[in-house]
């Protein structure tokens, strides 16, 4: 185990939270701690967005200590009117810690960067290829001599530490997700806190509750299928049919597989954090969540700042949103738009009216209730879309290269297949009964009597869902409809119902629209994207929730009939949750440590270690592919899908002509299927032709391994001239391309 790399991680991401106190603390100046659980991302967001315009010029460790210098300028000089708070800051780092050294001791039982099961061999080729790159973008290590076309901010972000750290790619990949899931916790708990802190709960038990909800609590799948085994088999079968399941509902402890529980609505995604975390990957979908949490404390520090404070309040909207919203965007773009809808949301329900934003305007005085209710709504959008402009701009180049590249054969499709109300009670049971209860408690009769127009709205909805087969406007629509009248009404809500209204229009949204993309039909992948994020929002907002229902400064219930005090029963509900929210992690991190192919007695975080083990006659070739300086082109087989593909150009940077199939989605179907022709020329056809293409794609190393032979045969190259064989690996034949020579020869015929 690399006791010392985790030391000199944990150093850097203390130093970078140090550093980033001040800038919190203006950011965040009426939160408890002033916003230290904030410091971190905010610190590593600014020096990310920094290097990533640097780099457009010239990306270099140097660049990377340039942008740092640059951020520690500012908070230096923000730090003349700052008093250090050590007992936030050590608070803050201890969450972060706790969070971050678990999952180092997750991934250290089961390191490996390994094609299967998810996207690794994406995350850490992409890592590689800016490890290499001279000048951001990086090259493709799956399409050489054309830019990346992903949206590549996360490991960015990654590699920026890499670098800072001087730490070998295979060991940083392992200790840069345990960071993002740290920074996950920290700021679920920042955000919990200071809202429950506002309304007088415990900002330690609501930020330590949405900590759980977000980063260690599944959906209801597996309890579910446990309790099948005590349920009448019609029942059970009635269960299943409903999710769609070829096997039985019933499971036996023994059976138990952790994927299971991230495919419960029948085509579709349901990821939530654990189960993304165990898994692995160091994707997108991931690593902007805690970016996207620190847009929501950003919206909530405008929703608390006081109405008569128009320059704070202009300041963070206009300077501070736009900038994490752009730095969201170069992430990933799927979350893009959501930073947009919470900061329209807790504009619309703040206590200033939007207009005030704009120098030389005013709220707008009307008896019309409707109308003044209209105009906050479009304000609030007429200022969101500012945001999202200046957003943009900040993500720049980026945000060009995708909407004109692999965005633009995107298009919008509408009404896809439908989730059932077992598949959402399952997805999403634990937060509903929660905001159920709460949102329940704060509906007084008063409040009743004001909002009789939007509950008769709210009655339309249930039977036109009912009667419609859209489980979701019944199930989830109250929830939108009930959040928004509250809010509107008077009552004791906070940012937490905000969240909740955000989040169940994510769910309501996706069952009617969603994005056509060429990786899968329907709306498979924006369930995924989408359900990560609603998952981080309203397990933020049920933290909040119970810790104010169990608090005795909390709402009380409106009907005076209920036997038990809601103290009680929001006790009761929370043991009950965290009970069965917690039956899926015990399993899987069972599993994962108990499994007879993971390292728990040998544990690293070497990434590339399983390589030696699993591919012996590889092994060697791709090390000595991965010492080659500067970005020299190769040609290997095309990657098949989650299989053992394109190994050197995914573990080395090395751009290779064509790699795996998600090419075709970025590039088109065409481009992909004419360079999987040509490669296949370059191992089957004449010299003229290999000439030819190996010229046109600067090819300097043929890679000929297992998977070659298996494809194309056993070609010899060294027969040509200007190709000779450097090295002979067990399996494996590299053979380098003199270019200048065929190029030479291609000049004098």
């Amino acid at each position: 185990m690399e006791y010392a790399l985790v030391a000199l991680w944990l150093a850097a991401y203390y130093v970078l939270a140090f550093v980033g106190l001040p800038v919190a603390a203006a950011l965040f100046a009426r939160f408890p701690g002033r916003g230290a659980t904030y410091a971190l991302p905010v610190a590593l967001g600014f020096v990310t967005l920094l290097t990533y315009w640097l780099g457009q010029v010239a990306f270099t460790t140097l660049t990377v200590a340039v942008a740092f210098a640059v951020f520690a300028a500012v908070s230096v000089f923000l730090a003349r009117d700052y008093d250090l708070d050590v007992g936030a800051y050590a608070e803050s780092m201890a969450v972060f810690t706790l969070a971050f050294l678990f999952l180092v001791a997750v991934r250290a039982v089961d390191p490996g960067i390994v094609p299967g099961g998810g996207e690794k061999f994406l995350d850490f080729g992409l890592m590689k290829s800016l490890m290499r790159a001279p000048a951001l973008p990086p090259e493709d290590m799956w399409w050489a001599g054309e830019p990346v076309l992903y949206y590549y901010g996360g490991i960015l972000m990654a590699t920026v530490l890499t670098k800072l750290t001087a730490t070998a790619p295979r060991f940083a990949f392992n200790l840069a997700l345990a960071g993002f899931y740290g920074m996950l916790v920290v700021t679920v708990y920042g955000l919990a806190g200071a809202v429950a802190d506002r309304r007088g709960a415990s900002p330690r038990l609501a930020g330590g509750l949405a900590a759980f909800f977000v980063a260690f609590a599944s959906n209801l799948f597996t309890v579910t299928r446990l309790v099948a085994n005590v349920l009448p088999e019609s029942l059970a079968a009635s269960v299943a049919g409903a999710l769609e399941m070829d096997e039985p509902l019933a499971l036996a402890p023994k059976e138990f597989h952790y994927w299971d529980a991230s495919r419960v609505i029948p085509g579709t995604i349901n990821e939530f954090p654990l189960f993304a975390y165990v898994n692995g990957d160091l994707h997108a979908h991931m690593t902007s969540q805690p970016f996207l949490l620190v847009v929501a404390a950003l919206a909530y520090a405008v929703y608390r700042t006081p109405p008569e404070n128009r320059r704070r309040r202009r300041a963070l909207v206009f300077g501070a949103l736009p900038v994490a919203c752009g730095l969201v965007a170069t992430i990933s773009f799927w979350s893009f738009p959501t930073t947009l809808g919470v900061t329209w949301l807790a504009l619309t329900f703040a206590d200033g009216h939007p207009r005030t934003l704009v120098p030389g305007r005013s709220a707008p005085e009307s008896d019309d209730r409707l109308g003044r209710e209209l105009d906050r709504t479009a304000s609030a959008a007429a200022v969101t879309a500012v945001v999202g402009a200046l957003a943009l701009v900040w993500a720049g180049p980026f945000v060009v290269n995708i909407l004109l590249g692999a965005a633009s054969s995107r298009g919008i499709g509408f009404l896809p297949d439908r989730s059932s109300f077992v598949g959402l009670l399952v997805v999403h049971g634990a937060f509903l009964a929660v905001f159920a209860l709460y949102l329940g408690s704060h509906a007084k009769r008063p409040v009743t009597e004001r909002a009789t127009a939007v509950g008769v709205a709210g009655a339309a909805l249930l039977v036109v869902g009912w009667q419609g087969n859209v489980a979701a406007v019944v199930l989830v629509g109250p929830l939108l409809v009930g959040g928004w009248a509250l809010l509107r009404s008077g009552a004791d809500l906070d940012f937490e119902t905000v969240l909740i209204v955000g989040g169940a229009g994510l769910v309501l949204l996706v069952e009617f629209v969603f994005v056509k993309d060429n990786a899968v039909a329907s709306r498979f992948n924006t369930v995924f994207k989408v359900y990560m994020q609603v998952w981080v929002l309203w397990g933020t907002a049920a933290g909040i929730a119970l810790a104010r229902l169990l608090s005795a400064r909390g709402p009380k219930w409106s009907v005076p009939a209920v036997p038990a005090s809601r103290r009680q029963v929001s006790a009761v509900l929370a043991v009950v949750l965290l009970l069965t929210t917690s039956v899926y992690g015990a399993f899987a991190l069972g599993q994962h440590v108990g499994s007879e192919r993971n390292r728990a007695d040998d544990p690293t975080l070497d990434g590339k270690a399983f390589v030696w083990t699993h591919h012996p006659t590889e092994a060697e070739a791709i090390a000595w592919m991965d010492a080659r300086e500067g970005r020299p082109h190769i040609v290997s087989a095309p990657g098949k899908p989650y299989q053992w593909g394109s190994p050197v150009a995914s573990l080395t940077g090395l751009p290779t002509v064509v790699g795996w199939y998600q090419e075709g989605i970025y590039r088109g179907r065409d481009a992909y299927r004419e360079r999987k022709r040509d490669v296949e020329l370059m191992y089957t056809a004449g010299w003229e032709t290999r000439k030819r293409l190996l010229d046109r794609y600067d090819v300097r190393y043929v890679y000929l391994g297992p998977r070659e032979r298996d494809r194309y045969g056993n070609t010899n190259f060294e027969k040509y001239p200007h190709v000779r064989k450097v090295d002979h690996f067990d399996a494996v034949r590299i053979y380098a391309v003199n270019q200048s020579a065929i190029e030479d020869a291609s000049d004098r015929g």
